[in-house]
């Protein structure tokens, strides 16, 4: 009976660890307050709503953005420089909400 247990605590154990790291719990780091943010490789699918509008440059490169649309980074209206270096998903949708590009 008592390694049954202990197998039970082990599994909990692993569970809530790997609960704790999964990319949803990263954050982006701040280089500048309020202006620059790194969010590079964290495993996102989508653009943190914790990032301020006041975000000029957003580096977002090696996660993966299932669309782009015209909508994406609308929020972030002093962004001046993104990087999405192999981040794009299925499909990217051009300003004029209908034309389009499928990968």
């Amino acid at each position: 009976m008592a390694p049954d247990i202990s197998c039970f605590f082990l599994l909990a154990l692993f569970l809530v660890s790997c609960r704790a790291t999964t990319s949803s719990d990263q954050k982006c780091i701040e280089k500048e307050a309020n202006k620059t943010y790194n969010c590079e490789n964290l495993g996102l699918n989508e653009i943190p709503g914790t990032l301020p509008n006041s975000t000029e440059c957003l580096e977002f490169s090696f996660n993966v953005l299932p669309t782009i649309q015209n909508t994406t980074f609308s929020r972030l209206v002093n962004l001046t420089f993104l990087d999405l270096t192999r981040c794009l998903g299925e499909k990217i949708y051009l300003p004029d909400g209908k034309s389009g590009v499928e990968r």
